[in-house]
């Protein structure tokens, strides 16, 4: 009955069809400039404008530059990187790319950050909190959205580990649309992930982008060739090793067609197909060892009513009604059946219902929002986020409360490592409950600009990934006793003059989960407590600009899995120098110096894994 309902009202949209004036927002996350005011938001979304004058890699790299967050990367280029933000698990992350969702079903449900390389990014949406209410599941400790732009131009970069990444693109416009083609090749010969034999990992990213856009039509395609080569082994302990090697494929398309039916309603529909493809190869022959594949399929449409005729007020109340249906898919094939037959084809789908009101009245705006998911293997779901934002003189007050959830992963569930992991099908929903507190201020005629958020979150049922199944194996469990994560957030930035800038980012995370063995709390793994970034920049002239980051992350715990029973550790604190030097040769050519690491510091984020010391890139840029 749920698909055929929304089958109706998707064929009933899809045939609606007048003219269309300016943009459309998603229901108020990321709220859209030009039809909401970001502004009274009753949050603190931080958005990283890539500056044009610099040169930018890999989404990884950008986020430790110029962010705070909490990211855990297992070794250099080739190794997975995680990003934690509020002390949530990697997969509590929605992350989007141009709107399309990129968690991976088919691997815990988290983005790898290691695999996103690009010289089209436009800007970085970072918004932190439980946002369930409007996008679902993954959404439990915050949204990366990363948009890209269309541009036209070839980019040659080569430097340390033998890296070689050639970048082309080519965008264009006529009367009826407009389009932009990107090709992306990186090879290097990685780094020594172990760190006891030099023996280095090697990785190779080849991805394309494809984006056509009209005044109402809106489709993107990317697809991404990876092959690296992990240092593990057939108990994915860390050791060196040859024959551990992982192919991935990634697929991700979104059709978007919106519209506006008259200055009071607008609509915004689409559909959103990804497949994930893991092909893991057996570290003692390099024979393939398992397969673990997604493919995600996701129709969702809202519309948005603006009560401009009954209220003379700046920006009107609105009110927003949504539905979105899901379907995944998940299969596995496990070469090793001697302790059992892994092979398996599992699915599900969900469907939810949201409706939001923004009512913004002087000096205050009010935001609530509702969502009922409906889901064929869980119990249905109810969120909220009600938020109240007062308005001061070049700043703001706000307050809000969530809740958010999280489904159990396939790979929690049905996951099938042979002599390692077995899931289990007995896991509950996550569930969360937030409250946020936090200002913005701008003073000194906005050359000084101060934020900061305090909150405070309640997770019920955390998921332990790595329980003992008795057998001398792991399972996944769901914790008996609350979990809690509270934190404080702040961004300073100071405009010096016209040409330069500082920028100083820190986060104070307090994440906790209850073991029954010592009964009581004890800190989480891989979530520093304390996460510094000190940015400036500054442009010398019109052809010279510098821009530098200090990056301080305090002391790290994290777990030893190369015995049983495994015991805590901790990981040193860290402080790293980055920085970029871009040198404009004429209006269409560009040198830029990318210095990571200046002073060679040994650190890890992950134990066991040693991150790279001094890297050096020299990058070439040609637009035309």
């Amino acid at each position: 009955m749920v698909r055929l309902f929304f089958v109706f009202v998707l064929t009933f949209y899809f045939h609606v069809s007048v003219s269309f004036e300016g943009d459309l927002p998603p229901i108020y996350i990321s709220p859209n400039p030009s039809t909401e005011d970001v502004f009274f938001h009753s949050g603190n979304p931080e958005i990283i404008k890539l500056n044009k004058k610099s040169i930018n890699l890999s989404i990884g790299e950008i986020l430790k530059n110029k962010s705070s967050l909490t990211l855990s990367q297992s070794g250099g280029i080739a190794g997975m990187n995680q990003l934690r933000m509020r002390g949530g698990e990697a997969n509590h992350v929605l992350v989007l790319i141009d709107g399309i969702e990129v968690n991976d079903p088919a691997s815990g449900s988290e983005y790898d950050f290691s695999h996103l390389y690009s010289h089209n990014f436009e800007n970085i949406e970072i918004l932190r909190g439980s946002y369930s209410n409007v996008h679902g599941p993954d959404a439990v400790s915050g949204v990366i959205n990363i948009k890209t732009k269309n541009k036209s131009g070839a980019n040659i970069l080569t430097g340390s580990n033998n890296t070689y990444i050639k970048n082309y693109s080519l965008s264009g416009v006529n009367k009826f649309f407009q389009y932009g083609v990107d090709v992306n090749f990186l090879d290097s010969s990685g780094t020594d992930t172990s760190g006891s034999s030099g023996d280095r990992n090697r990785y190779e990213n080849d991805s394309f982008r494809i984006n056509l856009k009209s005044i109402n039509h809106n489709f993107s395609i990317l697809y991404f060739d990876i092959y690296k080569q992990n240092d593990r082994d057939a108990s994915g302990n860390l050791v060196d090793n040859e024959n551990a090697t992982t192919d991935v494929n990634q697929l991700y398309s979104q059709y978007v067609y919106k519209n506006r039916i008259s200055k009071r309603i607008s609509f915004k529909q689409g559909f959103q197909y990804t497949t994930n493809k893991n092909l893991d190869f057996s570290p003692s022959n390099g024979v393939w060892e398992t397969i673990t594949q997604s493919e995600k399929f996701k129709t969702f449409f809202n519309t948005k009513i603006n009560f401009i005729d009954y209220f003379s007020f700046k920006m009107p109340p609105s009110l927003s009604f949504g539905a979105e249906y899901e379907k995944i898919n998940f299969t596995q094939l496990v070469l090793d059946q001697s302790y059992g037959n892994g092979n398996q084809n599992q699915s599900e789908y969900n469907g939810s219902f949201v409706s939001e009101l923004i009512f913004p009245y002087k000096n205050t705006q009010i935001e609530i929002s509702l969502r009922r998911t409906i889901n064929q293997k869980f119990d249905n779901n109810n969120t909220h986020r009600v938020g109240f934002t007062y308005k001061l003189e070049n700043g703001k007050v706000f307050i809000n409360n969530a809740t958010a959830f999280k489904n159990p992963t396939f790979t929690e569930r049905f996951g099938y490592y042979p002599g390692t992991f077995n899931g289990n099908e007995n896991l509950k929903p996550e569930s969360i409950k937030q409250i946020e507190i936090g200002y913005y201020k701008s003073i000194l005629r906005n050359k000084l600009n101060i934020s900061q958020t305090y909150y405070n979150m309640k997770l019920r049922d955390e998921i332990n990934g790595f329980t003992s199944d008795g057998n001398g194996g792991y399972t996944a469990l769901n914790i008996a006793n609350n979990s809690y994560r509270k934190g404080l957030e702040t961004q300073i930035q100071m405009l010096i003059n016209s040409q330069s800038k500082v920028t100083f980012k820190h986060d104070y995370v307090d994440s906790t989960q209850y073991n029954a063995t010592a009964k009581k709390q004890i800190s989480e793994v891989r979530r520093p407590k304390n996460v510094f970034n000190l940015i400036y920049e500054n442009t010398f002239s019109n052809y010279l600009y510098l821009n530098t980051n200090i990056f301080y992350s305090s002391k790290v715990k994290d777990t030893d899995f190369s015995s049983w029973p495994y015991k805590a550790v901790f990981l040193n604190d860290y402080v790293i120098a980055n920085a970029k030097l871009n040198w404009k040769l004429d209006i269409n050519n560009k040198v830029s110096f990318i210095f990571n690491n200046i002073f060679n510091r040994k650190y890890s984020e992950v134990y066991g894994y040693n991150n790279p010391g001094f890297e050096f890139h020299i990058n070439y840029l040609r637009n035309f």
